[in-house]
């Protein structure tokens, strides 16, 4: 009776255990998911450690935050793999939310990778899931989600269709937040196809949510985009007041690239009042800024970069371990196995040939052991010399990148300049003598300031070592190409924003239409073909 009964209070003593053990790791959890928006690179770490003592309730959430923080890395193979065991787990748990959740950051990841097509089937995979619970949050999440994948893929229709969708849901839900973000979306589809009033319409919502919720953060962007709203139908004097209060909250809360953005429209505001060297010296700033920009990505990158080198070594330091863990549980059964034989056989002589056969075969067994451990460290040395191989020339090709960044504005520079002087040549034509001789002055000296900057040869040079032998694959694959085409594949190649190649060619959204359409008729693409993965591919 003693005996059951110091039975069942040890089973009682396990479960409490077991219980308090499971609400601690969500408590840990809870904090590292908190961390990870402050430092991933620490929260990472603490989530490797957590994951030795992990119970199956939590296993899945945290497999779940690892592949998420991997994103924030750039390891986006490694993510993938987290996210898919997550997968597993949260089926055989039947937990709907997390698969939900799961499917839309899994949408992200494919978007990354160049994949829009498969994102899009994710974040509809994640809308069902949503739907079949109820979610209304998580329905117009996933639909917003939708939508922007249809505006990067230019479906501008659809984009909008889901978009509006969200929209409903939010208000139903009374959820600023996410309504604020649902408006600039759609004032960005708006702006994209040049409908300005309904373009200034929801950015003004959008600015307003903001305003009322206290969102800081978006604020710059709300109030840059009414600013372009203003400047892009002939009233640049009113964007100005705009374009300067976007760059003071910039500078405010230290977002360099809203900071850059502001300081570039605020100049091109300028520029169309004709006040040129106040625009000449905001374009100055920006570049300025771009600088830096571009020196903090390449910082940023190496120590990514690092952290991934520190990561793969743990890994084969973890891989040599369990080697050598498997080659002593090895040994150990050899010798019990050794031991079990000589005793056994210790009771028949006539079987001491055999023994002796027997421990040479076995001997030679361990010897062949010790030879392939040996090949593998060599191995793994090999591989962390190629590591540090590639830490240098993602160090290379992060200078390279800044050098090409510096060409673009350069060719952006002369483009607006060359614009300047022919206006001003138009007006020379028209105006008084004295203004005249002022006028020929001011075109000496921007002929002499387009005389100073390099041309798209060295541009072409500088973006040649960074895509090595992509001009020249694409020349010989198509030959009928045309300079212009060339210097559009280029700039896609390199992943600009529609906007951001419009602008650099000098053209409008609508010529940059034509010309995509002009270029993929040369290349010869199917339908089903993308240009975008065309050109990243080759």
């Amino acid at each position: 009776m003693n005996f059951r009964i110091k039975h069942f209070l040890t089973w009682i003593f396990l479960l409490q255990s077991t219980y308090s053990m499971g609400q601690q790791n969500q408590s840990d959890l809870a904090e590292i998911k908190i961390l990870a928006e402050k430092d991933p690179k620490e929260a990472f770490q603490r989530l490797q450690n957590l994951e030795r003592h992990l119970y199956k309730n939590t296993e899945g959430e945290a497999l779940f935050l690892e592949g998420q923080l991997l994103m924030e890395f750039g390891l986006y193979n490694e993510a993938a793999g987290k996210l898919y065991e997550a997968e597993e787990l949260f089926k055989n748990e039947n937990c709907t939310s997390c698969l939900a959740n799961l499917y839309n950051q899994l949408g992200k990841l494919y978007y990354k990778t160049k994949s829009p097509t498969e994102a899009l089937q994710l974040h509809h995979q994640a809308l069902g899931l949503f739907e079949e619970m109820g979610d209304l949050k998580g329905i117009a999440h996933s639909k917003g989600l939708i939508g922007s994948m249809f505006e990067k893929m230019e479906d501008y229709s659809q984009a909008l269709a889901f978009q509006n969708e969200a929209v409903q849901l939010s208000k139903e839900m009374n959820d600023s937040s996410e309504l604020s973000i649902l408006f600039e979306n759609i004032g960005s589809i708006y702006e994209d196809l040049e409908e300005y009033d309904s373009a200034e319409y929801y950015f003004q919502l959008a600015f307003e949510l903001n305003n009322a919720i206290g969102s800081i953060l978006h604020m710059p962007g709300n109030i840059n985009n009414l600013g372009d709203t203003r400047r892009k139908t002939n009233r640049a004097a009113e964007s100005i007041p705009y374009y300067e209060e976007a760059l003071r909250i910039s500078q405010v809360i230290g977002n360099t690239y809203l900071e850059r953005s502001a300081t570039v429209d605020l100049g091109k505001a300028y520029a169309d009042l004709g006040e040129f060297e106040k625009a000449y010296q905001l374009f100055s700033e920006a570049r300025e800024l771009s600088e830096n920009i571009f020196s903090e990505e390449a910082a940023r990158q190496l120590a990514s970069q690092e952290f991934q080198y520190e990561i793969k070594q743990k890994q084969l330091e973890i891989a040599q371990l369990e080697n050598t863990h498997i080659f002593e549980s090895r040994v150990r059964w050899l010798l019990v196995s050794l031991i079990v034989t000589l005793l056994g056989l210790g009771w028949v002589l006539i079987s001491k040939q055999r023994l002796k056969i027997s421990g040479t075969r076995n001997t030679l067994k361990k010897q062949e052991e010790l030879i392939e451990i040996k090949e593998r460290l060599l191995q793994t040395e090999k591989e962390n010399i190629n590591l540090l191989e590639a830490r240098m020339s993602a160090e290379v090709a992060a200078q390279q990148k800044a050098l090409t960044a510096q060409t673009l504005h350069v060719i952006e520079k002369n483009q607006m300049l060359k614009e300047i002087q022919s206006k001003l040549e138009d007006i020379l034509q028209r105006d008084l003598k004295e203004q005249k001789k002022r006028l020929r002055n001011l075109i000496k000296q921007i002929a002499f300031n387009l005389g100073q900057d390099q041309d798209w040869e060295e541009f072409k040079h500088t973006f040649e070592n960074v895509h090595q032998d992509f001009i020249k694959n694409l020349k010989t694959e198509n030959p009928d190409l045309t300079p212009g085409d060339i210097k559009l594949a280029c700039l896609m190649k390199m992943n600009l924003s529609s906007r951001e190649i419009a602008a650099t060619l000098g053209i409008s959204m609508e010529s940059l239409r034509i010309s995509r359409y002009r270029l993929r008729k040369r290349l010869q693409l199917s339908e089903s073909k993308e240009l975008h993965q065309y050109l990243h591919c080759l």
